[in-house]
């Protein structure tokens, strides 16, 4: 009975404007109050018990030339009225992109895609015999590609032994700055089986307990305050059974007076800007910013107002709620402004669109925001999510983005191996790469874990142990220890290729602003896949290279002092950018480092 179901339901979606498509559409939807708004949910019942099903997304393929489908295209509604025929298919919602048709007077929308559940094995059958029009893969999960690194060792899980009956139990005291007790502070010790851990009190107080052994077979601590402290590991730690006291540094022990007074983070000076300079500003871009929202009661951001929630359960001001804190730190590194205190971003007086597409969100929410950014004419879009899979959908949308001229930067991801998607989309974006640079961060701190002595270049630049690399990597960026705002009102220091790709972002705002070719007399103001591509070789033109192997850092870490283009740009002087290109390139071996980087409590003298 299902097969002659499918088979009907087959041949009808094989027919141009299949019959029932509008009665199955409104059967749908039955109890609306209307039409679906953009990304609304549509009622639907939950699969049978004891039958998984999978989550996908079906739109329409864009042809890859002028020649049409050998076959009629279908529309949305021929595939809603399939999917409402089928048994154990429902759909969940209709997603509408790109706008409305000129002259219509339906409101109909250029394109559109459907998010339905279909019973575990009936997917692949669909994708099989799907007509060539359309595209129907898995709506996966979308995950933040920051990288704030657990110090804890986990052993495997098929390695551990049932636990003991006796629990050991250890209270760590964690103290700031004229020794005050710092609360919400994560401690988290590692005794050779799963990790544990917890959170401080009002008294600074965190009380773990494990059944991994004794208290001397605790191995690993790490310890990380919620904002304005460097984090500490402690490897080896010498803790009792009573109470146990560990002090962190504050960020102002590295930068004095920070942050009330204003700091130049290392990356901005690497790649020789300086927005308290006033300079160079990126007034006049508008970014989007495609990531976990953005707390915008930050005193930095407050500045911020335009922005969307694409996740389950989104109101309109919701995008301001940033749980992750992801997002709120790459906001702060682009477009940081307001303040004589704490940082600036890269290019503080361009207009930022926050996006917020996690946590809980999927490749959908990811297509719904790169359409908006589309939508609203945006200029550069940063991209700090990544997914697990290759989406054909999202590959479309993104190459539509830079065929009108929209700039797409996204994060490498911190797999520690190949690049994910969507930075390993050959063409599509521009994936940049994670860097360190020693001295920066204490020897204590949890960024140690992250140097490789086989990949320190020059001028003590490294290539981060986590970030993605490959020959898909076009540019590096500063992303190890990077101080930028975050949730409630302070700053933190965090690792990850998103915050790279932030840097590059706000480099690229202020060339389109200021650079000649983009200025309203320039030969590239029209919106075109010309200007994006030009603006990627101004930067690689500008790159300085710090390391042999380009999959690590691509053509190298720009430098606004390097970018060709004329003297009205004020190229080729600016003090900052002075030494950091005339170095030459190598790949430098530190020896005789056995255990590196497991032994943060006695680094090699010399390199911190």
């Amino acid at each position: 009975m299902v097969q002659e179901k499918d088979e009907r339901g087959a041949a009808m979606l094989n027919k141009k404007g299949g019959e029932g498509g509008e009665d199955a559409l409104k059967r749908t939807a039955t109890g609306s109050r209307s039409a679906p708004r953009e990304s609304e949910t549509i009622v639907s019942q939950a699969p049978p018990a004891g039958r998984r099903s999978e989550r996908c997304i079906i739109g329409r393929r864009s042809a890859a030339t002028t020649q049409p489908f050998s076959q009629a295209h279908h529309s949305m509604d021929d595939v809603v009225a399939y999917l409402d025929r089928q048994e154990n298919m429902e759909v969940l919602k209709r997603i509408r992109l790109g706008g409305t048709r000129p002259f219509s007077n339906d409101g109909r929308s250029v394109g559109e895609i459907v998010v339905a559940t279909i019973a575990e094995g009936r997917a692949q059958k669909l994708r099989t015999g799907a007509p060539p029009d359309l595209i129907i893969e898995r709506d996966s999960m979308l995950y933040a590609a920051d990288f704030l690194p657990v110090s804890a060792r986990t052993a495997q899980v098929g390695a551990l032994l049932p636990l003991r009956s006796a629990a050991t139990e250890v209270s760590i005291r964690v103290i700031g700055e004229r020794d005050q007790p710092l609360a919400k502070v994560t401690v988290v010790i590692d005794g050779g089986g799963l990790p544990v851990q917890a959170l401080t009190d009002d008294t600074g107080t965190a009380r773990l307990t494990f059944f991994g052994g004794s208290i001397e077979e605790i191995q690993t601590l790490f310890i990380r305050a919620a904002v304005n402290y460097w984090d500490r590991v402690i490897a080896a730690p010498r803790l009792t059974a009573g109470g146990n006291t560990i002090r962190l540094r504050p960020l102002s022990e590295s930068y004095p007076g920070f942050p009330g007074t204003r700091m130049l983070g290392w990356g901005q000076r690497l790649m020789g800007m300086d927005p308290t300079s006033g300079r160079f500003t990126g007034a006049g871009v508008k970014i989007g910013v495609i990531d976990s929202g953005c707390d915008t009661t930050h005193p930095l951001l407050q500045h911020l107002k335009h922005g969307k929630d694409f996740t389950a359960g989104a109101t309109d001001r919701s995008w301001t709620q940033d749980l992750a804190s992801q997002g709120t730190h790459c906001a702060g590194i682009i477009g940081a402004s307001g303040s004589e205190q704490g940082i600036m971003g890269c290019a503080p007086e361009a207009e930022l669109h926050v996006f917020k597409v996690i946590p809980e969100g999927r490749v959908s929410d990811l297509l719904a925001a790169l359409d908006e950014c589309i939508e609203r004419e945006l200029d550069v879009i940063h991209i700090g999510v990544v997914t697990d899979g290759y989406s054909e959908l999202v590959s479309q949308k993104l190459q539509e983005a830079r065929h009108k001229g929209i700039v797409c930067i996204a994060a490498a991801g911190t797999a520690g191996g190949s690049l994910v998607f969507p930075a390993s989309l050959p063409g599509g974006v521009i994936a940049v790469a994670a860097i360190g640079k020693l001295k920066e961060f204490p020897a204590d701190s949890s960024h140690v874990l992250n140097v490789v002595p086989q990949l320190i270049g020059s001028e003590g630049l490294f290539a981060s142990r986590f970030s993605g690399s490959g020959p898909q990597i076009a540019l590096g960026a500063p992303g190890i220890a990077i101080v930028s705002t975050v949730p409630g009102g302070g700053y933190l220091a965090a690792d990850g290729t998103p915050a790279a790709a932030a840097h590059v972002t706000g480099f690229a705002a202020l060339l389109l602003a200021h650079h000649p070719l983009f200025e309203h007399e320039g030969v590239l103001t029209v919106r075109t896949e010309q200007r994006v591509q030009a603006l990627l070789e101004l930067m690689q033109a500008s790159s300085v290279t710090h390391f042999l192997d380009p999959q690590y850092a691509g053509a190298g870490v720009p430098n606004l002092a390097r970018v060709p283009g004329g003297q009205s740009f004020g190229m080729g002087h600016h003090p900052i950018g002075d030494g950091l290109e005339r170095g030459a390139p190598g790949l430098y071996r530190v020896p005789g480092l056995p255990g590196w980087p497991w032994l943060p409590n006695s680094p090699t003298p010399g390199i911190f």
